[in-house]
């Protein structure tokens, strides 16, 4: 079993709009309601390969019972902190004749200690019986930066595997508790460099460094249409995407990270983990809003991606 850590879950309303303009009135033809956020994101593309997980973190508000009902809906296990407050509702505008996507997403609200200790109880039962950690996503106001590194850190005691996806705020926070994977896109790559601009090549050499520095088996930096750079100890391979018109990136980077995950406890090389992440993601540009594709559509773009060594 995989558990993914969702500290600030979403509702995702998604509008279909055509040619979408601002500072005017714009109709959707559509709206579309998911359960959101990158840990439930991740659930949610587990489900469709069959890989058991359960999603752990909180939930509340009337946002929060239409997550419930759509977690229901979708099949994923939950076992959520029920709180006072209401979480995000983030609202996404889906322009069909440009393909662009505006976001607002909501910073959500603060939790008290006791429903913090209860999560906190909940997470190291399951740490003790999952095969993998899933910590992605934003942190809750007024909650430490070193929240990821607390967990990675209690995972590690218990030997499981960590795959860690968010800013690079709080990305660099928990690096010197070594998760196993961690994977910023470019521009949180970047944040927690601290540089505005990088080549392929910078990403590589500040990856080797971080893997040395800090004990982290695999670095992976996803360049968005371009596919991901991935780096180990011994390896460093670049995985470009097939050429795909996409419909929504929204949900991308979670589906990539799903692959990651899937691949690893499958036994798969970091190659070929990292061919099935790319897949994984190519299937979901092609979803609209943040619609979950089938089990033959996140495999059929393998055979589309190319690797190379660098």
């Amino acid at each position: 079993m995989v558990i993914t850590v969702t500290i600030n879950p979403a509702v995702d309303k998604t509008y279909i709009v055509e040619n979408f303009k601002e500072n005017d009135v714009n109709r959707a033809q559509r709206i579309i309601y998911n359960a959101g956020s990158n840990g439930i994101n991740v659930s949610r593309v587990l489900k469709q390969v069959s890989r058991d997980n359960t999603v752990i973190g909180f939930v509340g508000g009337r946002n929060g019972d239409i997550l419930l009902s759509e977690l229901a809906s979708d099949g994923i296990k939950e076992d959520l902190v029920r709180v006072e407050g209401d979480i995000r509702l983030n609202v996404k505008v889906m322009d069909v004749t440009s393909h662009n996507i505006t976001e607002i997403n909501e910073a959500g609200n603060p939790i008290t200690q006791k429903e913090y200790d209860e999560f906190i109880a909940k997470y190291k039962e399951y740490i003790k019986k999952c095969e993998a950690v899933v910590l992605s996503g934003s942190l809750l106001p007024e909650m430490n930066i070193h929240e990821y590194f607390e967990l990675v850190k209690m995972a590690k005691a218990e030997n499981k595997p960590t795959f860690l996806d968010c800013n690079g705020t709080l990305m660099k926070a928990a690096l010197e508790a070594s998760p196993t994977y961690i994977k910023p896109n470019y521009k949180e790559f970047c944040e927690l460099i601290g540089k505005s601009e990088m080549t392929d090549q910078e990403i590589v050499e500040a990856s080797k460094k971080i893997v040395e520095k800090y004990g982290i088996k695999y670095v992976i930096v996803s360049l968005s249409e371009r596919g991901a750079i991935g780096v180990s100890k011994d390896e460093v391979l670049a995985v470009k995407s097939p050429n795909i018109e996409p419909l929504s990136t929204v949900g991308a980077g979670d589906a990539f990270m799903a692959g990651l995950c899937h691949g690893y406890l499958s036994g798969f090389n970091f190659k070929t983990q990292l061919v099935l992440a790319t897949s994984f993601a190519s299937a979901k540009i092609t979803k609209e809003g943040n619609n979950i594709p089938s089990l033959v559509e996140l495999l059929g773009y393998a055979d589309g991606c190319t690797v190379e060594e660098l």
